[in-house]
């Protein structure tokens, strides 16, 4: 085994903390960087026990493995070293993960995220953190490909999707092979259809998502479709496109979907993702080096990395300033007048919190009053005027000027 320079640094530093004391080790390398070789490395000589969150990672490990369900419910096999693959799952089921580890001298976790589902991180499971590559390293090394990002212009202020996800597609993604992430099953299966991809599920049984992944895999279906599947455990390095389609919670997850897309093959260049939900607004560009830590925040964009642009014109993602470098778009000084918004003043207290009014969804919104459905309308910068209740919208809402164009 021929094993990349910063494997070789990974390797040097989990052998240094076992030596200096450090009985449970996580090892943070972002996805595709070879997780799996530098732990095979760094076992050599050991009798190493691979510990999975799913049977379907079982089959997929080099050597022995077991599953977390497995070891509580009967005997534990012996070893050197305990290998906690996706660590941050295991971790998160935290009195699960203190039964089945405290019995094993040595643990070493993997992960390309160091946080819980919830976002928090993993200090009460490892007791030291090895970070064995960053993504700038594996871009200029060649072992990942540089990601083009297209995302909703400004912050997304609610919850929701900049876009319809089969327009998206056809706009960015026409012709390419990648993923779909979805957050209803209703959604994914209109979109599938559209676009002839293959659709997983949860719902699923293993045997029908095998069937699926393996079309996928030998090129028969050209996309997927996922509803809470498919975030880590599937490489095709050949898929080159990340569409998201769904909420998303924590950096975490964001990391784990889009990291599907970023491997090299033959004939690809970069990666493509279309943010939708307008994540990367928080939590970074994919491929934004990331500074990790066991205690108080997980994961942040490391210091020094600059601030992001993106061209109104081709849709390019890149560091803040007045010129696109792809095409040449210039960006306009912003006028100097202070935007009003036409929202009513409250009194402290009696607004609605921003937690609320994450809440509401849209139906809600169009089925309040007049003021309120207009005051709505004026937020989002759309021209209302007050017309006849005969040619009012399905829910009897005050139509946008454009809508009432089409329709008098």
């Amino acid at each position: 085994m021929t094993l990349r320079p910063y494997q070789r640094g990974a390797v040097a530093a989990i052998h240094d903390a076992w030596a200096q004391g450090a009985r449970r080790v996580c090892c943070v390398m972002p996805t595709g960087a070879g997780k799996t070789y530098t732990a095979t490395a760094a076992t050599e000589g050991l009798d190493a026990l691979w510990l999975v969150p799913s049977t379907a990672l079982r089959e997929q490990a080099p050597g022995r493995a077991v599953t977390v369900q497995s070891l509580l419910s009967g005997r534990r096999p012996a070893c050197d070293v305990l290998i906690a693959d996706e660590a941050h799952h295991l971790a998160g089921q935290a009195e699960k993960w203190k039964a089945v580890i405290q019995d094993y001298p040595r643990v070493l976790g993997l992960t390309a995220t160091p946080c819980r589902h919830d976002g928090a991180p993993l200090g009460e499971s490892f007791d030291h953190l090895v970070v064995g590559a960053h993504y700038s390293e594996l871009l200029a090394g060649g072992y990942l490909v540089p990601a083009r990002v297209y995302r909703p212009v400004e912050v997304p202020e609610e919850s929701g999707l900049a876009d319809e996800p089969t327009r998206a597609w056809e706009q960015w993604a026409a012709g390419r092979r990648g993923f779909g992430f979805f957050g209803r099953v209703e959604l994914a299966k209109r979109w599938a259809a559209r676009v002839d991809a293959g659709l997983i599920t949860g719902e699923q049984g293993p045997e029908e998502r095998d069937r699926v992944m393996r079309l996928f895999r030998e090129g028969y279906l050209r996309a997927l479709a996922s509803v809470q599947c498919l975030t880590e455990g599937m490489d095709v390095p050949a898929a080159e496109v990340c569409m998201l389609a769904r909420g998303v919670s924590h950096e975490g997850a964001y990391l784990q979907m889009v990291g599907r897309v970023l491997r090299p093959s033959p004939g690809k260049t970069e990666a493509i993702v279309i943010d939708l939900p307008g994540a990367s607004w928080r939590y970074g560009l994919p491929t934004d080096d990331r500074e990790y830590s066991l205690e108080g925040t997980a994961m942040r964009r490391a210091a020094g990395v600059p601030a992001i642009s993106q061209c109104l014109q081709c849709g390019a993602v890149y560091e803040a300033g007045p010129v696109c470098p792809r095409c040449g778009w210039v960006r306009p000084p912003k006028p100097p007048r202070v935007r009003i918004w036409g929202v009513e003043l409250v009194e402290a207290g009696a607004e609605i919190t921003p937690v609320q009014r994450a809440k509401m969804g849209w139906r809600d919104r169009m089925m309040g009053d007049d003021d309120a459905r207009l005051a709505w309308f004026q937020r989002k910068g759309w021209p209302v005027r007050r017309v006849a209740g005969a040619h009012r919208g399905m829910f009897g809402q005050p139509m946008p000027a454009s809508w009432w164009g089409r329709l008098k």
